[in-house]
């Protein structure tokens, strides 16, 4: 979301206010669209807990990295490494399928 969404739509998400959402967006703007959820909150104004409380809802679609497409924060990407080592499985084969992991 931080690629493409407006001000007035990122300031909706949990950790994000009125004035962060205007700076990502000029930060964007400026250095053009992150591929990476981690590289998003190189925004000047974007501190560790603003990014740890809404970097599950972001979603950053066709970039490096298939989980920042995902609700998967990204404190949780290694537990997920794990399980696509131990299932022997595709990071798109994963997301959503009960039969490979089931609840």
């Amino acid at each position: 979301m931080p690629n493409t969404a407006s001000a007035p739509l990122l300031a909706r998400v949990s950790g994000i206010g009125s004035g962060l959402a205007q700076s990502i967006v000029k930060h964007r703007d400026s250095n053009g669209p992150s591929s990476r959820a981690r590289r998003s909150k190189r925004c000047r104004d974007w501190g560790p807990k603003a990014f740890e409380q809404c970097a599950g809802f972001l979603r950053i679609h066709n970039g490096e990295d298939p989980l920042d497409a995902s609700g998967v924060h990204p404190e949780a990407y290694p537990v997920i490494r794990r399980i696509l080592g131990a299932t022997k499985s595709d990071i798109k084969a994963l997301i959503g399928n009960a039969e490979i992991v089931p609840n």
